[in-house]
């Protein structure tokens, strides 16, 4: 009887060290999509983007694919200034320490950057194109990079 009870409880202790190993890779399996907005107060062209007048923002915030992503925006007072560690929520310090070790700059204004798990894969920048171009892009992105089954990055996408 005894080995019995020690059979089931290994038994037992297998089954949920595969269930916790299942959860773990079910949860590790979904990419995270991440939206960096970068802006500057006295940035004639970030104010026009993000009026409710231009549409641009709300058209972006409003849309499904929005609800799939991470989204963080970065903004200082003046262009002239630097960005500094205030500017960067704290999920994303990992970006301003990329910058300070120079291994990835700071994008034009307005300028967007598309993440999947921390790796860049693509940036935008203007207004010029946005409806045409740059929305639906990342919209196509979002359907890409949102499958539940861990994307496969290209090696060349930049980091």
């Amino acid at each position: 009887m005894n080995r019995w009870i020690a059979s089931l409880l290994v038994l037992l202790a297998t089954c949920g060290a595969q269930f916790s190993v299942l959860a773990d890779t079910q949860a590790a399996s979904k990419p995270e999509l991440l939206l960096v907005y970068w802006s500057s107060k006295d940035c004639t062209w970030c104010t026009y983007w993000e009026s409710s007048w231009s549409g641009m923002e709300s058209g972006l915030t409003s849309s499904e694919e929005f609800k799939k992503l991470t989204y963080r925006v970065i903004k200082n007072a003046r262009l002239a200034d630097p960005y500094t560690d205030e500017y960067f929520a704290s999920d994303i310090k990992w970006l301003k320490e990329r910058i300070d070790r120079g291994e990835e700059k700071n994008l034009g204004r307005p300028g967007w950057g598309f993440y999947v798990n921390k790796i860049r894969v693509a940036t935008f920048y203007g207004t010029k194109n946005w409806d045409a171009k740059i929305l639906p892009e990342i919209k196509r992105l979002v359907a890409r990079y949102s499958a539940d089954v861990q994307p496969i990055i290209p090696p060349d996408a930049a980091r």
